[in-house]
């Protein structure tokens, strides 16, 4: 399990990210103010059917400036699918950005590259309860959710409860099961070696005292107490069940090949009695 966490501060040089919950260095902007040109107005930018028309622009386009133009403009939407806030690189702003904000800060975390907003010297963006930061080898395609239960177990605890089954149900094609009935994956995780804590576990996940509350769904009993439960408990299974086995097999195919060798050698099964006759 990671260290416990270094918690945010104005102008520190190195603490534990607001996004992606590594500890790591981060880098403050200062930020400045420009109005709109007449005319327009503020829009939420999302990613949809535009990514894949930039992208198929991009290797149909033979002008290089314009190909140019297309791979900047994909890269801004990579960057904004992985982050909500994140910047456009455009060469428009100089002289008219005659305005600094003033106690309005950005942080930018130089492990995911997500920025911080900070008032002050609070941190206002993104909100999330300070106690709780996500596994450093939790996998993307849960930790959008845990980081909205994080955000608001204080107000809606049995929100971030579901949203906490929701990750665990998610979580079951990365563990190599059909993610569709969570007893019958916790069933085959069993029959395949699954460690009795573990199984238990998942167990606490899937049932609330004597009934069963499926994934994403509001149970009515949940409180903040049970949430910080399934927080504790959804670290727990991606360490054990994902950043361990990573971290052995890391170190297992650093020995030397000569190890590796003998180790294979010993673990082959025995010749069977046919081919010792035929090697004679």
């Amino acid at each position: 399990m990671s260290s416990k966490p270094v918690e945010p501060q104005l102008g520190a040089k190195s603490f534990s990210c607001p996004h992606c919950g590594a500890y790591a260095q981060q880098y403050f902007l200062r930020a400045f103010a420009r109005g709109y040109e007449q005319g327009k107005s503020p829009e939420v930018l999302r990613i949809d059917e535009r990514m894949a028309k930039v992208k198929i622009s991009l290797e149909l386009d033979q002008d290089q400036d314009e190909a140019r133009k297309r791979k900047g403009q994909l890269q801004f939407l990579e960057r904004l699918e992985k982050h909500a806030l994140t910047y456009a690189e455009t060469g428009q702003y100089g002289e008219e950005c005659h305005w600094e904000m003033a106690n309005l800060a950005l942080s930018m975390c130089f492990s995911c590259k997500g920025f911080a907003i900070w008032v002050e010297d609070k941190l206002i963006y993104p909100v999330r309860n300070a106690t709780i930061t996500a596994h450093e080898d939790m996998p993307d395609a849960i930790r959008s959710d845990f980081d909205e239960a994080a955000s608001i177990v204080d107000k809606s605890p049995r929100g971030a409860a579901a949203l906490l089954r929701l990750c665990i149900q998610k979580l079951m094609p990365i563990l190599k099961e059909k993610g569709k009935n969570l007893n019958e994956d916790i069933a085959s995780l069993v029959r395949k070696g699954l460690e009795l804590d573990i199984q238990r576990a998942l167990d606490i996940v899937r049932v609330t005292g004597n009934h069963v509350v499926h994934p994403g769904q509001i149970d009515l009993e949940d409180n903040k107490a049970t949430a910080i439960t399934l927080f504790e408990l959804v670290n727990l299974i991606i360490e054990r069940r994902i950043a361990t086995p990573q971290r052995i097999e890391a170190m297992f195919r650093n020995l030397p090949p000569g190890a590796l060798d003998q180790i294979e050698s010993r673990d082959a099964p025995p010749p069977s009695d046919a081919d010792e006759n035929d090697s004679k």
